[in-house]
């Protein structure tokens, strides 16, 4: 098998499970919170790491916002395209989805303070992405011809460039975004809660967690239950 078939074959296949990425990098934030102790700027990190995975979301936001079904969504079986997206964001870099996952994902290595394993999680995200990247560019090929080579030709993967910007041909949709993306805009204050509650256990702090951190806890909760909710009412209205 040809190599670019071959990373194309393993791209389509880890397109299917890139759901559970964020499952698999679990235990070496666990492992780097373990070693890495009380410092003196615990509060700076977990500012900049929760900015830094809310930037990412935001990136989301403006990619998922302005595209029209059938695009940019979070199908996992199979690639998904009924028109190619062009305009906005995907005007300036071709793949702004996972540039915001990757922002989304750095937030937590930030909080660690290690380096080293900032390093290893962008390393593990790259080779991880980049055959999905390659998969999703030979299906959007094969299906756009030279539509999408003229698109590709002008614009960056993942570095955006705003000399080739072109606005967004579509208004934004606040319901299309929150219903698309509740799930990881609501995961950001579990992660980041998991995280402290271990590191706090670990150096036998009490109370584990702040009452201001509870009620921000307990507010993410109920969003996600209102959105969730809304989204199981618009999927049965739309069968009946």
């Amino acid at each position: 098998m040809a190599l670019n078939s071959e990373l194309t074959a393993q791209g389509n296949w880890l397109f299917r499970y890139r759901s559970y990425l964020p499952v698999s990098i679990l235990p070496l934030l666990f492992y780097l919170i373990y070693i890495k102790g009380i410092g003196s700027y615990d509060n700076l990190l977990l500012f900049l790491g929760i900015i830094i995975t809310f930037a990412g979301e935001l990136v989301r936001i403006l990619t998922v916002g302005f595209t029209p079904e059938g695009t940019s969504g979070r199908n996992t079986k199979q690639q998904l395209a009924e028109s190619l997206n062009a305009t906005g964001i995907y005007s300036m870099l071709r793949h702004p989805l996972y540039v915001g996952n990757y922002l989304m994902f750095l937030g937590p290595f930030i909080y660690t303070g290690h380096v080293w394993g900032i390093i290893l999680f962008s390393l593990i995200f790259w080779i991880y992405y980049e055959r999905i990247m390659i998969a999703e560019e030979s299906f959007l090929r094969d299906k756009f011809g030279e539509i999408f080579t003229a698109w590709a030709q002008k614009t960056p993967a993942v570095i955006p460039t705003f000399a080739n910007y072109t606005p967004n041909e579509r208004s934004f949709s606040l319901i299309k975004f929150l219903l698309a993306e509740y799930s990881g805009m609501c995961a950001v204050i579990p992660i980041f809660t998991l995280l402290l509650l271990f590191q706090n256990f670990l150096n036998d702090l009490s109370p584990l967690i702040s009452e201001s951190w509870k009620i921000l806890f307990g507010v993410n909760v109920m969003v996600y239950i209102l959105l969730r909710s809304i989204k199981k009412i618009k999927r049965a209205r739309q069968k009946t």
